[in-house]
This record gives C-alpha cells, sequence and structure tokens, in this order.
C-alpha cells in the first residue's frame, strides 16, 4: 500500500510556517482521504512490517529519520529544505527503527519532550493553503495572540488546541505589539517574560478580592458552554497576558533596577526582609498595573517570584558578581507555572465524585517531590513543638528536638527560602514571622531574650544603662543603641516593641559600669563577709553575697595570682582584708582550719586539750592528722597550728605512735596547678572529706559492704579467665548473666583516675592482677585482645610462615602482626616484652618486614630544635592546647601540634616524641575533640564570660556522658554535676 500511494501521489501540500510535524502529515493524510495513523504506517511500511513508535494523541509530535523524511517529501512534492525550513522539529531527532535504511516515526507526548504550541490562526491558514483545515504550529511567548483575525491560539493539552475570539479584549492585542517591541528592543527580554509570567501565575492563584479586571476579562472570552472552574484553569495565559507584559517591561528597565540599588543603599546595605522594604517597587508596579490596592497587598510580601527577584536585584546591587544576570533571571522550579496537564487532571480530581474523588492525586508534579514534602512535614512537626516551647524559631546549629536535628533542618530551609514553594514559607511564617531574616540568627535569639526580660520585668530603662538585665543582655542591647542608625528597619522596628526607639538609643547609657567602681564593689563584699565569718577561706565559686557573685570574683583573683598576672595594688587590698585570701597550700585546708578556729571560739577559747574534747568529730580528725603530719607543713601552717594552741613540741608528742608512719598525702607546692581552686581532690581529714569514716576504709579504696559484691564480680572474672587464659574482656561481655565487662570497664576507670590524681593503687585491685597481670594495660585495650588472639593462634602452630614463623596471611592477624613489626620500636617496653614471648622479638621483626619497610621512630634533631618552642608555648600558657593557626614567635606551633597529634592517633603506642609532649602537658593530646579542650582552656582563663557561663551549663548537663579525664579536668575547676562556677 506505500509503494502504491508513493507512485500514485498527484497532491502538493505546502507546510505552514512554524507547523508541527505531525500537523503537516495530518493534513497530507486529509488531502489523500487518509487518516494520520494510516499515513505513518505507508509512509514506514518496509515488507509488510511497520516502523511507527508510541501512542498517538491530540497534541502529539512525531519524529522521522532520514529514509522516512525522504519518503514524506515525495508524497507531498516539497524539497526537503523548504520543508527543513518551516518545520522546527523536522530534523530535531533521528529515531533509530532495526535497520538505519529502514524508515521509523517515534510520537512523542507531553510537555517533557514537546515545545509549546497552539492551534494555528484559521484565518491565516485559509489564507495560506486556499483550504480551511485544522493546524497546530510552535508558538513563541509572544505568538498566542494573531492581531490581524484577533485570535487568542490556545493550546489545550489531549486536543488539537482551541481558537478564543478577543474582541471583546482589545487590550490583549495591544499587548502583543508591546511584547514584540520589548523583545527587539532588550536582549533579556524572552527571560524577564518568563519571571513575570511567574509573578502573574503567582498573583492569579491568590485570589484577591480587590482584583476587577481579571474577572470580567475571563467573563467575556468564556466560550459558550465552557464549564467556569475549567475555563479559569485554561485562560489564565489569556487573561493575565497585559499584565505580564508591563510587568516583564518594567522588569528589564535599567532606570528601575538603578532606583532599587538607591533603596538598597537607604538600606544601609541590608537585603529586603519584604517587598515593603523596597517602596520604589511597589508603587512602580502600583502604577503601571492601574492597581493602588496592589501596593498595600505586596507590601508584607516575603516570598514568591518578584520578591526572589527583588532579593537578587537587592544582592547584585550589595555583592556584584559574575552571577549575578544569571540568578537575576531565574526562576525556581517550586515559582514556575504548572503545566496545564496537571492543573486540568487536579481539576478533575477535585470536581469529581464517586471514585474520582477517592483517587490518588496524578504522579505527575513536576518541580515538587512528595519525599520532599514528607520530609517537611516531619520538620514541621518538631518546628511546631520548639515554637510552643520557646515562642520562636531562631534555632542554633546544634539545636535538637525529640532527636530531631531541627537546627540543621532551619538552616536548610533559610537557604532553600527563595526556591520554597508557598505552602512551606507560609507554614513556616505561621509559626514565625521572622524565621528567616536578612541579618543573623543570633541577633533575632538574642532578642527573644530581651522580649522575655521584658515580658517578665516590664519596660527597659535605656537611659538608666538597661537595670536589671544581666551583664550580656545589657551589653547587646547598648550595642543596638549605639548602631542604630546603621540597623535593618525591621530590626529597628522589633527594637521600638522593647521601647527602644531612635530617641531612646540617643540617650543610652552602657550597662557595664566603670572597673574601678566595680573593683571597690567587690571589695566591699569581701569586707563584709571577712567581718561575719572572719576570713575569706569560705568562699566558694558559687557563693553569692547580697545578690553579688563574691564566689565567682574571688576565684578569678585567686586565678590571677596563680598566673602571675594580678596587680600588686589589688592583691594588696585584699591581703588587708585577709592575710591568707589566697594560701600557698590547698584551700580545703585553709577551711579546715577555720572551722577549727570557730569550734575553738565557740568553746571559749583556751589552750587545747588532748583528744580535743570540745571539737565537733571532724574538727578533731583534722587536727589529729595536723599532728601526725607537722614535720611535712608549710611555716605558715606551722604558724596558724600556733594560733590555735598546737605547738611543734605538743603536736609531736602527742601524734599517736600507731599512726606516725601512716601514709599522707603531700603538701601541694605554689606553684602547683591543682592549688588555684576546690577543683582538686581534697586533702584526707578535712571535714567535707572524711565523712566520719575509717581512715583504713579510705585507703583500701572500697567500703565494707562492698566486699562480698566485689568477691563474687571476681569469681566470675577467674571463671572467664579459666576459659580464655586473660581478662581483656569487651565492655559487653556477660559471664554467667552478670555484667563483666561493664564491671572491668568501671574498675579500670578507678585505678586509672587514683593514678592521674598521684594516689596509691587500692589493695583489692592486686587479686585482679593476680589473675591477669594485664588486666589493666597502659596501652589501648583493643591491642590487648589482638595480642591474646595472635598468641593463641600461633601456639597453635596456624599460620606460619617459613621465615620465623610469624603469620603472613592478609586475614586481620597476619595484618595485625605486621603492623606490630612494622612498629616494633615505637612500642612499649612492656608490649615488646609481650610480643617476645610470642616470638616476635627485634630480629623476627625486622625479617619480617625487610629493611625497606622498617621504621625507626626516634627523636631527631629537628623535633628537638621545635620541642624548645613548645617548652616556652607550656611555660606561658600553662598548656599546649594551641589552635591550629596559632603561632609562637614566629613558630607554627598549632600546626606543628596537630601534625604530632595525627601522627600518634595513627599509632598503637606512644612515640617518644609524644612522650616528650605528655611531659609537658598530660592532655595534649586528649581521646576527646581537641575543641572542647579549646573551650576548657578559655574557661579556665575567662570563667565569667558568657561563652564560659553557657559552656560550663552544658558540661554540667552532659557529665554522665563524659570522659572520665574531662571530669577531672572541670572538678579542677570546681565544676560538677550539682555545682557550678
Amino acid at each position: 500500500m506505500g509503494t502504491l500511494l508513493l507512485t500514485a501521489g498527484a497532491f502538493r501540500v505546502a507546510p505552514l510556517q512554524g507547523e508541527m510535524t505531525l500537523s503537516f502529515l495530518g493534513r497530507t493524510a486529509d488531502r489523500y482521504g487518509l487518516t494520520v495513523r494510516s499515513l505513518l504506517s505507508s509512509v514506514t511500511e518496509v515488507a509488510g512490517r511497520q516502523g511507527v513508535v508510541g501512542a498517538l494523541q491530540g497534541d502529539s509530535e512525531v519524529f522521522l529519520n532520514a529514509a522516512a523524511r525522504d519518503r514524506v517529501s515525495a508524497l507531498c512534492r516539497v524539497p526537503q529544505v523548504d520543508l527543513r525550513r518551516a518545520l522546527p522539529a523536522w530534523t530535531r531527532e533521528e529515531p533509530l527503527g532495526p535497520s538505519k535504511e529502514r524508515p521509523t516515526a517515534r510520537l512523542h507526548n507531553g510537555v517533557e519532550t514537546v515545545a509549546a504550541w497552539g492551534p494555528a490562526c484559521p484565518g491565516c491558514v485559509a489564507a495560506r493553503t486556499g483550504r480551511v483545515a485544522p493546524a497546530r504550529v510552535y508558538l513563541a511567548a509572544h505568538q498566542p495572540v494573531c492581531p490581524r483575525h484577533r485570535y487568542w491560539l490556545m493550546g489545550v493539552p489531549g486536543s488539537g488546541g482551541r481558537v478564543v475570539g478577543l474582541a471583546g479584549c482589545p487590550e490583549v492585542v495591544h499587548a502583543r505589539e508591546d511584547h514584540r517591541r520589548l523583545l527587539r528592543r532588550s536582549p533579556v527580554a524572552g527571560s524577564a517574560f518568563e519571571v513575570a509570567e511567574a509573578v502573574t501565575a503567582w498573583w492569579w492563584a491568590q485570589k484577591w478580592p480587590e482584583e476587577s479586571l481579571w474577572p470580567a476579562r475571563l467573563c467575556a472570552t468564556v466560550p459558550e458552554g465552557e464549564e467556569p472552574g475549567r475555563w479559569r484553569v485554561l485562560a489564565r495565559g489569556l487573561v493575565t497576558y497585559p499584565e505580564t507584559v508591563a510587568v516583564a517591561k518594567m522588569l528589564v528597565d535599567q532606570t528601575m533596577r538603578r532606583r532599587i540599588t538607591t533603596q538598597v543603599r537607604a538600606l544601609r546595605g541590608h537585603l529586603p526582609f519584604c517587598l515593603g522594604d523596597l517602596p520604589v517597587l511597589v508603587s512602580e508596579l502600583a502604577r503601571c498595573l492601574r492597581r493602588p490596592w496592589l501596593a498595600d497587598r505586596l507590601t508584607s510580601c516575603m516570598d514568591g517570584p518578584l520578591f526572589a527577584w527583588a532579593h537578587q536585584c537587592s544582592k547584585a546591587a550589595v555583592v556584584p558578581d559574575g552571577d549575578g544576570q544569571r540568578l537575576l533571571w531565574k526562576v525556581h522550579p517550586a515559582h514556575r507555572p504548572r503545566p496545564l496537564a496537571d492543573e486540568l487532571a487536579e481539576r478533575l480530581q477535585e470536581a469529581g465524585g464517586g471514585e474520582a474523588a477517592r483517587a490518588p492525586l496524578p504522579k505527575r508534579r513536576r518541580g515538587h517531590s512528595r519525599q520532599a514534602d514528607e520530609a517537611f512535614e516531619a520538620g514541621l512537626t518538631r518546628a511546631r513543638a520548639y515554637a510552643a516551647a520557646r515562642g520562636h524559631l531562631a534555632t542554633r546549629a546544634d539545636t535538637l528536638q525529640d532527636g530531631f536535628p531541627l537546627g540543621a533542618w532551619m538552616t536548610n530551609q533559610r537557604m532553600l527560602r527563595l526556591g520554597m514553594p508557598a505552602w512551606r514559607s507560609a507554614a513556616l511564617r505561621a509559626l514565625d514571622p521572622y524565621w528567616d531574616t536578612p541579618w543573623p540568627t543570633l541577633w533575632q535569639r538574642t532578642y527573644h531574650q530581651a522580649r522575655c526580660h521584658v515580658a517578665e520585668q516590664g519596660p527597659l530603662d535605656a537611659r538608666g544603662g538597661f537595670p536589671g538585665t544581666g551583664l550580656s543582655l545589657g551589653e547587646w542591647l547598648y550595642l543596638q543603641c549605639t548602631r542604630y542608625p546603621d540597623l535593618h528597619p525591621e530590626q529597628q522596628r522589633l527594637l521600638a516593641r522593647l521601647g527602644i526607639d531612635a530617641a531612646a538609643a540617643r540617650d543610652a547609657r552602657p550597662r557595664r559600669r566603670s572597673q574601678r567602681a566595680g573593683e571597690q564593689e567587690a571589695l566591699a563584699h569581701a569586707r563584709a563577709w571577712a567581718s561575719e565569718h572572719g576570713s575569706l577561706a569560705g568562699v566558694r565559686v558559687g557563693t553569692v553575697h547580697e545578690d553579688y557573685p563574691l564566689g565567682r570574683w574571688l576565684s578569678d583573683r585567686r586565678g590571677q595570682m596563680g598566673r602571675g598576672v594580678l596587680s600588686p595594688d589589688r592583691a594588696e587590698a585584699l591581703a588587708r582584708i585577709d592575710p591568707w585570701w589566697r594560701p600557698p597550700w590547698h584551700l580545703s585546708w585553709q577551711r579546715s582550719y577555720e572551722h577549727a578556729r570557730q569550734q575553738l571560739q565557740r568553746a571559749g577559747g583556751g589552750e587545747l586539750v588532748a583528744g580535743f574534747p570540745l571539737m565537733d568529730r571532724p574538727a578533731q580528725e583534722w587536727l589529729r592528722i595536723q599532728q601526725r603530719r607537722y614535720r611535712l607543713l608549710l611555716p605558715g601552717q606551722h604558724d596558724l597550728l600556733h594560733q590555735l594552741g598546737l605547738k611543734p613540741e605538743t603536736a609531736i608528742a602527742e601524734a599517736p605512735a600507731s599512726t606516725a608512719s601512716a601514709s599522707v598525702a603531700p603538701v601541694r607546692a605554689p606553684g602547683d596547678p591543682q592549688n588555684d581552686e576546690e577543683g582538686a581532690p581534697a586533702v584526707r581529714g578535712l571535714p567535707a572529706v572524711a565523712q566520719h569514716r575509717p581512715l583504713g576504709v579510705l585507703r583500701l579504696g572500697q567500703r565494707p559492704d562492698h566486699r562480698a559484691g566485689f568477691e563474687r564480680a571476681l569469681e566470675h572474672a577467674r571463671a572467664w579467665a579459666d576459659v580464655h587464659g586473660h581478662l581483656a574482656v569487651p565492655r559487653d561481655t556477660r559471664q554467667n548473666h552478670f555484667a563483666l565487662g561493664m564491671w572491668l570497664f568501671s574498675q579500670r576507670n578507678r585505678a586509672k583516675q587514683r593514678a592521674r590524681q598521684g594516689e596509691p593503687a587500692s589493695p583489692h585491685l592486686g587479686q585482679l592482677a593476680a589473675i591477669d597481670p594485664w588486666w589493666n594495660p597502659p596501652w589501648d585495650l583493643h591491642w590487648q585482645r589482638n595480642y591474646y588472639r595472635a598468641r593463641d593462634c600461633m601456639r597453635a602452630g596456624r599460620g606460619a610462615d617459613t621465615m620465623g614463623g610469624l603469620p603472613v596471611g592478609k586475614d586481620a592477624l597476619g595484618i595485625w602482626v605486621k603492623r606490630q613489626c612494622t612498629l616494633y620500636d615505637s612500642l612499649h617496653p612492656d608490649q615488646q616484652h609481650l610480643l617476645a614471648a610470642i616470638g616476635i622479638t627485634l630480629e623476627a621483626a625486622r625479617a619480617r618486614v625487610g629493611p625497606r619497610d622498617s621504621r625507626r621512630l626516634t627523636t631527631t634533631p629537628r623535633f628537638d630544635t621545635d620541642v624548645a618552642h613548645a617548652h616556652s608555648y607550656a611555660a606561658r600558657h600553662g598548656h599546649l592546647a594551641a589552635h591550629v593557626g596559632e603561632q609562637h614567635e614566629g613558630f607554627p606551633i598549632g600546626r606543628w601540634l596537630a601534625e604530632h597529634r595525627q601522627r600518634a592517633r595513627k599509632r598503637n603506642g606512644a612515640s617518644p616524641q609524644s612522650r616528650v609532649l605528655a611531659d609537658l602537658d598530660p592532655w595534649w593530646n586528649p581521646p576527646w575533640p581537641m575543641r572542647w579542650q579549646y573551650a576548657y582552656h578559655h574557661t579556665r582563663t575567662h570563667p565569667d564570660t558568657p561563652r564560659a557561663t553557657r559552656w560550663i551549663t552544658t558540661q554540667r548537663q552532659a557529665w554522665p556522658l563524659l570522659h572520665p579525664g574531662q571530669q577531672q579536668l572541670l572538678a579542677n575547676l570546681g565544676i560538677s554535676m550539682g555545682r557550678q562556677l
């Protein structure tokens, strides 16, 4: 049939300019009295087989390969060059069939593959072809209007389109001429029209009651018999076309963009918070669209395509960059008008009843993601709970809400705000109108603190220096007053709600008083405390005297005295109040002394009687300890005890002989860092430490009522060791339903804590050492478990080579053994002794790895030179927690220490370099993150800053999760679970 049709063709069918290929084939088929499907089958038929792929619909397009195009050209008697010039999709794609030479046609449907199209004007088709036949053409943005015949050419999905008369809408025809002139005048007019189309589509969805022109135009164009709801969906582009052209003209206007730039400069370089911050844009839109009411509607707009364009225009004015023009005309997918196919399907879903109402929405949601919507709803639920509890969404980046990372989620939403769908932005704005601001979120959080203060204590008094506010909040408020003219207008409006307007900001006084006045007030409180209690020894870190933080102030002065940075005048002023305000011995000794002195005063004074019967039990115990250790005390302590009546000859003579040789804790030297505050372990014998317990129990390290439990745990440990030959037990191990792993873990922690505090090992732990001498090794327990695996494997004779009996396989055991051989020189001597017991000696290790791979990590002259800087840095700062970018006398001490930390963490044992650095600072390479160490030293040196206060609160809350070493460091500062610095 196809051959007969081609040979018998006698009609010439000329294509229309811009016509769709399938439309042209349809007109050709009509001349031959065929359907389009029959014509395609005939064109692609070879040996009775047809090469047509795809479904044929009303708005489909067809793509032909070269063989099929040759047949169509011969059929319509039009040269290929004319068809290529008239039909845009003629050579767009080369569909492949079973053979390249075989004619093939492929049908495509939908807006993803078929460009914007519409019906051809019937009058223009009749004038061009002499026949009245339906045709479809590709339409550019300015081509839906036929000015000659006054038609709107509307592409309707699933049909051949619709032609709408414009007799009642002359403004649409005039807008087409304005659109053509705009395209000729501006190179960005096409992109501007896309932005304007998104803007008018967004306004169309608002359904503002003040709008009267669009409903009238909609009624004037509705065809007879058309359902109004469906026509509102179809006629959106027609009704909004004049306003879209007007908005595009305004957006490409260089004068308007210069005026916006001037407006941004008036904002002191701030980006707009809403369109009301750019009144020139709002007023010009209302004027050119002849809608005065539009200005009020747009003033509070904080999202949508127009706000995104204005934001990008303002950003380009503040920070010009090369991508400014590209981003200026970018329309985010969420702002693009939805395709008519999707809107019609949704309209059918809403209008249908019965089964149609219960059917799911169409799968096509271009520019959207159902998974993203579900994730947003999950985050919105947490945000709603957070806002209900705190009244805002100005979260920190690390904020958690019910285990959900709300802070990170809010950060992502702020980053995506300009491209966010309107319903998401409205949902967040309903929780907090200021959820995303052009100023920092930290400013917004502090503002909410000030708002809560005003709600609880009344209006702020800027002229009086903000009395009643905290130091940090008062300083922040005064800082806003000093920067008031440079703040964003919306920030000024927020401050006005707190009672800080331009006049109040101009007359504001600083929150902080002069340093001299503050020092005099602190000394006055110290004198009052000393006159009431007799000394300053009882002032602890948390002591508050008449609402003044006397403890924090005095702790800071003691720390400055220990570091040698306290001025002599201030030290002398404190010494006049109490000569022993910062003794060279531990403060706990001084407090116990004051307690004993007060006990003696209550008893009426006089001489001390043997046995101290007039004292309470803690004072008696403390005085007995001073008798025993009298020779170890400092001269100043001798003088103070002499004032109590405890003289040298009396103390030595009355010391109990049975306890004369008892072990006592050494007196700390004045330069000991643990001597600065209550954070160090208390001296034995103090009232707060003794707790009425016998000294024998304290030395033993365990309570008698716990001895039975210890013996039972010891039986489980012996049973485990009898089977496995060691006590390197993982933490989650259970032995006969007993948590042996956790028990051994706690015993190791207690032993290490006593070692860090310089205390002797508990005697009862010797029973564990009798079971396994390496139950608590100084190296990682993971190494010890691997060692026992290697020992058992090598004793069983598995995995040995012929060069020394060492495993060489690529399994975990062989890799571990090779690593020990490679790092043999840097291992602990006891580790080397253990390895030698299973045949891994120095000679065997060198033979195993070879001379090329062996690495001896010894100190080098370069390290000796560099470590001198570390000595100097540690002597100056008291630690080696230097930041990465920090330098010391021109030497990059921070980067140097970071490199050695990285090397140390890659090794199993401690290298010689690590041991040298550990002598300077035991925590130079802590097992916790370095940022914690930085914060710790900042708090130690600046305890009264807001940052330190927040950090201390966080550590107290997370105390059970901290490393024992972290807890010990915090205890050195006087911080514990129940006590704050």
